[in-house]
């Protein structure tokens, strides 16, 4: 959760009761492949309006010309995730990932669905799998990270963020992606969390961004004995930010 997550897509009104319906006399002109794609572009534009029943009826249409098409199966799947239909999404990944077992977005939604029922070893197994079809995908790293995170693998945890980071240097400040849920929103150590993305930062010499997470971290409880001590920020230590932080120690803020 392509990716729950974090950011957008595409709609049309509804005056008969009926998404297809009322599309229906100008699109059954056109070849059958391009009616196909004019329904899957009004459903991608009722996603971006949140109008997400629309865009299911407008995915079906598309699909029924276009049967096993693995990206449709997996664009429904995100739809129902966004109606909190969790049994319905991880049906239509499932079959994404049938309909196209290199498809890594499938398998990357199918760790989102696992990593909302918290069954985090399942989380990391398909997000593996999403890596092994598409390795430079930064979001499923960061996915990855943060279900390693949640079994409270931080050594391993870290190396995820750092490749995310490598790949997409913006992939924290961003959300969900349509496709791609990133699962930040949910950590629940958040000062760790935060405290880990520093350390990501620092080794590979984001300074700024560093200090802005280390502050976080700090603001959320992390220990400033632990954070001030740790090597891993060894090359910013002498930025007269860093120093500051640990002069004037910040409030921890209330949650």
């Amino acid at each position: 959760m392509a990716g729950r997550g974090p950011a957008g897509f595409l709609f049309l009104c509804l005056l008969t009761g009926s998404a297809h319906a009322q599309e229906a006399p100008y699109l059954t002109v056109l070849p059958r492949q391009e009616q196909g794609r004019r329904w899957e572009q009004s459903a991608d534009l009722r996603m971006v309006q949140k109008r997400y029943l629309e865009a299911i009826d407008l995915y079906e249409a598309a699909l029924a010309l276009n049967p096993g098409n693995a990206v449709l199966l997996n664009k429904l799947g995100i739809a129902h995730h966004q109606l909190l239909r969790l049994d319905d999404a991880k049906k239509f990944y499932e079959r994404s990932s049938r309909a196209d077992r290199h498809y890594a977005n499938a398998w990357n939604n199918l760790g989102t669905i696992y990593y909302g029922k918290k069954d985090y070893k399942k989380a990391v197994r398909y997000y593996e799998r999403a890596l092994k079809e598409s390795p430079a995908q930064a979001a499923i790293h960061s996915n990855l990270g943060t279900a390693l995170f949640a079994r409270k693998k931080y050594d391993q945890a870290l190396e995820e963020y750092r490749l995310a980071l490598l790949l997409d240097p913006e992939v924290f400040e961003k959300r969900a992606r349509f496709g791609v849920l990133l699962q930040e929103q949910t950590v629940e150590d958040r000062a760790r969390y935060s405290f880990l993305l520093a350390k990501g930062f620092a080794s590979l010499g984001y300074v700024d961004r560093c200090i802005a997470f280390l502050r976080r971290a700090l603001e959320d409880g992390f220990s400033p004995l632990e954070a001030q001590g740790d090597p891993a920020f060894v090359l910013v230590r002498d930025d007269p930010r860093f120093q500051e932080l640990f002069a004037q120690q910040p409030v921890t803020l209330p949650r």
